[in-house]
C-alpha cells in the first residue's frame, strides 16, 4: 500500500483561544504546499483556517486517539470553485515537498480498485488517518449552473470528516480525484436525527483534472 501519511491532512479553524476545530480532510497537490479540499469543508468564512501538521510518520504507526494536541500552520484560500465544490488552500513553508502526479478519472475503469486516504469522524474530534479501498461503481457527468463536471460513484459508505479525502490509483499512486461526500437525498423523514436514506448511501468523488484546472 502506498503511504500518503505526510500528504493527507486535516483542515481546521482556529478560535481566539487557539483551540482548533477540525473541519475535514485535504491533501497536498503541489510542491509549493498548495492543498486541495472540498469547498463545503471550509464553509463561507475563510478567516483563521489552519492545516494540522501530520501527527504520524507512517500509516502503520499506532495513532493515539487520546492525544488532543496538535501543531498547525495557517492556511489561506487561493481559489474557490463553488460549482465543483473545490477549494485550493496554501500554507507558507520553506523547502519543497514531493506530490504524486495529478491524473484523472479518465485513467481508471469502472470496476477497478481505488484507494482513499482521509480522516473519518475528525469533525467529531477523532483524528485518525484512515485508508479505505473500493471500486469505481460508475462514472457520471453532473451539471451545475450549466457546467458539467466529471465524477465517479464509489462503492463505499463514507463518514463526516472524509470530505476532501485523496482518491488515488493504488497501482501507481496517481491522484484520481477528491472525495466530495455522499449521495443521500432528503427522505422527508427523520428517525432519531437520521435520514433513512443515509443508511444506504453511496459516495462520489470529482475527477482530479478539475483540481489541476485551479492550480
Amino acid at each position: 500500500m502506498i503511504d500518503f501519511s505526510q500528504l493527507v491532512v486535516v483542515i481546521g479553524k482556529k478560535a481566539d483561544n487557539s483551540i482548533v476545530t477540525m473541519l475535514g480532510s485535504g491533501f497536498f497537490v503541489s510542491n509549493d504546499y498548495r492543498i486541495a479540499t472540498a469547498r463545503h469543508v471550509i464553509g463561507n468564512e475563510y478567516e483563521n483556517l489552519v492545516m494540522l501538521l501530520p501527527h504520524i510518520s507512517n500509516i502503520n504507526q499506532y495513532q493515539d486517539v487520546s492525544d488532543n494536541t496538535c501543531k498547525y500552520a495557517n492556511a489561506k484560500v487561493l481559489e474557490i470553485n463553488p460549482i465543483t465544490d473545490l477549494a485550493i488552500l496554501k500554507i507558507e513553508q520553506s523547502g519543497l515537498i514531493m506530490t504524486p502526479p495529478i491524473s484523472s478519472l479518465d485513467n481508471i475503469k469502472v470496476g477497478e480498485r481505488i484507494g482513499i486516504f482521509g480522516f473519518p469522524h475528525c469533525v467529531m474530534g477523532r483524528r485518525v488517518l484512515t485508508y479505505h479501498e473500493t471500486e469505481i461503481g460508475a462514472k457520471m457527468l453532473l451539471e451545475s449552473s450549466g457546467i458539467k463536471a466529471k465524477y465517479a460513484t464509489l462503492n463505499l459508505q463514507t463518514r463526516p470528516g472524509q470530505s476532501g479525502s485523496l482518491v488515488f490509483n493504488p497501482m501507481n499512486g496517481d491522484i484520481l480525484g477528491l472525495l466530495i461526500g455522499t449521495y443521500a437525498p432528503d427522505s422527508g423523514v427523520n428517525i432519531a436525527g437520521i435520514n433513512p436514506y443515509e443508511l444506504n448511501q453511496t459516495s462520489y468523488c470529482i475527477s482530479a483534472d478539475h483540481i489541476r484546472e485551479m492550480l
